[in-house]
């Protein structure tokens, strides 16, 4: 394992999002990401996935190894009686997160809710829609289905309009028993491809072909 520098209070203050890298996180967070943030703190950006989605989470920890302290972290759990292994990336608690923090989340009670804004609608791009495919994406008659439990009818409703707007689609709302969902046909899949294809992982090009 390859040790990473120890960073000064100011190296980390210095330290900033690409606009790439926002966009990647933003996609994240909006499928199986998650911030932490603890008291007056800076937030950390975390993301696990399976063993078998190794060749993705390895692709994002290149993009976000800059914002790391360590490397990939090696974990197990297991359901019933079977054991499934897993990696999660952690980043550093750094200032630079607090612009996603305010994004996504707000606490009540001290406890951080997260939340889809408006102001969401202005981060949007084809970076943050293949995150969120590749992460919360599944094939569907020829589409894909986006799944959205974590966020409330209104919010879920919010994003289709983002959607709709950013990028001239016309995506639908399924409900699946208490849930809601959001469903890309396949004339819209087809139409978005080409500006998904260039920020896909090839281990989960087979969501959009």
């Amino acid at each position: 394992m390859i040790a990473k520098q120890r960073l000064t209070n100011l190296d980390k203050i210095m330290l900033q999002l690409t606009p790439r890298v926002r966009s990647i996180i933003i996609g994240l967070l909006l499928s199986d990401g998650w911030l932490q943030k603890r008291g007056h703190w800076n937030p950390r950006i975390g993301l696990k996935q399976s063993i078998m989605n190794f060749p993705y989470i390895w692709y994002v920890y290149n993009e976000l190894a800059y914002l790391c302290s360590g490397q990939l972290m090696f974990g197990s759990s297991t359901l019933r009686g079977q054991i499934f292994y897993n990696l999660t990336l952690q980043t550093r608690q750094l200032a630079c997160l607090m612009e996603i923090f305010h994004l996504f989340y707000i606490v009540v009670d001290n406890k951080m809710i997260k939340v889809i804004k408006e102001d969401l609608f202005f981060y949007m791009d084809y970076i943050v829609l293949a995150h969120w495919i590749m992460g919360e994406g599944s094939k569907r008659n020829k589409g894909v289905t986006l799944c959205t439990e974590n966020f409330t009818l209104p919010e879920v409703v919010l994003l289709i309009n983002f959607l709709i707007i950013k990028f001239d689609i016309n995506p639908t709302l399924h409900k699946e028993k208490n849930n809601y969902r959001i469903y890309i046909n396949k004339a819209d899949l087809n139409k978005i491809q080409p500006h998904l294809l260039p920020h896909f992982v090839d281990h989960f090009l087979y969501k959009i072909t």
